[in-house]
């Protein structure tokens, strides 16, 4: 619920891109709109390629999957895994309440009752096990249909919203960007049932991101280069790009 969900930070700027002449410096002083880039005009700032803005958070998530009101939380790349871990797990509690109530119906209902006392002490225990199934039923086959609704988005690295828009991501090669690390192709590691922060290797971290923050290599990253300000140029695209629908919008289009 707490854990940041990879949320765009306002001194985010483009990476670099050689081939289109784009060097760090130009990517650190030039605006979104200068390096054709998409922008966000409700954040009025820049928006990754791999970044869609939560109307309800009202903030740009990296690999947004969807908001979930469970947490009240965006799901994105930051706390991705544990929002998967936080449906596992539930999982696995709704099957082991399951199994203790199938061993107390087999327990009473069916082995020879000699020498024993009474199943239930009260009549309120009735309910109380009724209840008890009814919620294990209904958890888990919503968490279970949650999780084989995640394989696709573990196993492709593309998230719903990826899926519903259709859009192709080159993804890097023996990267697992739902639970970080390396070593995909090697299949599950145990840290992956573990709930600790995702890290990815920090030469691809920026890649995956699709963002830098203001801090190039020939600088000391202690004092960080303030990215340029949009100027009345770029307002005017941004309300020129308004009168085009709320969707995501791209600054080439316009340019």
């Amino acid at each position: 619920m707490t854990t940041d969900p990879g949320a765009v930070p306002p001194d985010a700027v483009p990476l670099a891109d050689p081939e289109k002449g784009i060097d760090e410096m130009a990517a650190l002083t030039m605006t979104p709109a200068q390096l054709g880039r998409r922008f966000c005009r409700r954040c009025n700032s820049f928006k990754p390629a791999r970044a869609h803005h939560c109307s309800i958070c009202k903030r740009c998530v990296v690999k947004m999957d969807h908001h979930c009101p469970w947490v009240n939380n965006c799901v994105g790349i930051g706390n991705h895994k544990f929002f998967l871990l936080f449906i596992f797990y539930t999982f696995l509690s709704c099957l082991y309440s399951a199994s203790l109530l199938f061993w107390r119906s087999w327990f009473c209902g069916v082995l020879p009752r000699r020498g024993r006392g009474p199943c239930l002490e009260t009549t309120t225990d009735f309910v109380y096990l009724v209840g008890l199934g009814v919620e294990a039923m209904l958890f888990g086959l919503f968490t279970s249909c949650m999780m084989i609704d995640q394989y696709e988005t573990v196993s492709t690295n593309l998230t719903q919203i990826d899926r519903l828009k259709g859009e192709v991501h080159t993804n890097l090669p023996d990267i697992n960007e739902v639970f970080g690390g390396n070593g995909v192709r090697g299949g599950c590691r145990p840290d992956w049932l573990a709930p600790i922060p995702v890290q990815f290797p920090a030469s691809i971290r920026d890649e995956i991101m699709g963002f830098c923050r203001p801090c190039i290599k020939t600088m000391n990253c202690d004092s960080p280069v303030t990215p340029k300000k949009n100027t009345s140029d770029d307002i005017e695209l941004s309300n020129l790009m308004s009168k085009h629908g709320e969707g995501d919008v791209e600054i080439g289009d316009f340019v």
